[in-house]
């Protein structure tokens, strides 16, 4: 009888190490798909975790309802449509000979809610009810009417999780442009400062004059993101690593606190590099 007990217990800790290394590998590395087993548990937790975060959600944005005044509003359409005047102004410069420029390839977006957040992981990640079945990619930019949040970075077929701006520690960098009045210059936004909390913007040019409320926008030449989504704007300007270049703190245009819905955007562009990227194997370390 003891051995018989003995071999359960046995059974027990074998089946217990298997669950726990099929949870390590779904936190290893950045895949594009995920396995059978992965799929499985994620979609179980994805749905208790959503479960338990509906009510709290409705709670908390109660709670922090927003001012009627709407000067927030206000202020986030004029830097949108500043930066939308000023890509116009440059894509009309460099191609107003070209006929047809990304003719048919038009962006469209996946309305998303949020249903879940990790209250240990708050800065980092968030989990939205549209998936693989809803036309959801893995590595789409997602937005809200403020700005750019984040991106995709795991896929089920009706969940998907969003790894924000803030998470400073797997993030890839973002192929940027900083639009100041002497003219725009290309960086990289590359981190999360904690103290200053700001996104750190860095290899701009020592020529360049940056100044507070300079807009910063995503690039056309980056492989993940849509250009032109507005990032933030500049809060401060510091020296380089190297001494010849510049370092800009640049100030989230969007809010990460209380996110409810969200928009995925879906840029064919974007989808067919991806595509590409994987059959010639030119895809590098999760892209910019």
């Amino acid at each position: 009888m003891s051995r018989l007990f003995g071999n359960r217990r046995l059974l027990v800790l074998l089946l217990s190490m298997i669950a726990l290394l099929s949870m390590m590998g779904m936190t290893r590395g950045e895949r594009n798909e995920l396995t059978l087993p992965e799929r499985w548990i994620k979609n179980v937790t994805d749905t208790v975790g959503s479960g338990l975060y509906r009510p709290t959600s409705v709670l908390v944005r109660w709670f922090h309802a927003p001012s009627p005044s709407g000067e927030t509003s206000a202020s986030t359409q004029v830097l949108q449509l500043k930066s939308q005047l000023a890509r116009l102004q440059e894509e009309n410069r460099q191609l107003k000979e070209i006929i047809g420029y990304r003719k048919g390839n038009e962006v469209s977006y996946i309305a998303a809610h949020v249903v879940a957040r990790n209250p240990d992981r708050w800065n980092n990640r968030v989990m939205i009810d549209r998936g693989s079945e809803d036309g959801v990619l893995v590595h789409m930019p997602v937005i809200t009417n403020q700005g750019l949040i984040g991106r995709v970075i795991a896929v089920t077929g009706h969940m998907a999780d969003v790894q924000l701006l803030t998470d400073s520690d797997e993030s890839p960098g973002i192929a940027a442009h900083l639009q100041t009045a002497h003219g725009t210059y290309f960086g990289i936004v590359d981190g999360f400062d904690e103290e200053r909390q700001r996104l750190v913007m860095k290899y701009i040019p020592a020529t360049a004059k940056p100044k507070k409320g300079d807009i910063v926008v995503t690039s056309d030449q980056s492989d993940i993101y849509t250009g032109g989504l507005l990032i933030g704007t500049v809060d401060g300007v510091a020296p380089g690593e190297y001494g010849v270049d510049k370092t800009v703190y640049v100030k989230p245009a969007a809010s990460m606190e209380q996110l409810s819905y969200v928009l995925v955007v879906r840029d064919p562009e974007k989808i067919q590099l991806r595509q590409f990227e994987r059959q010639t194997g030119a895809a590098g370390n999760g892209g910019k």
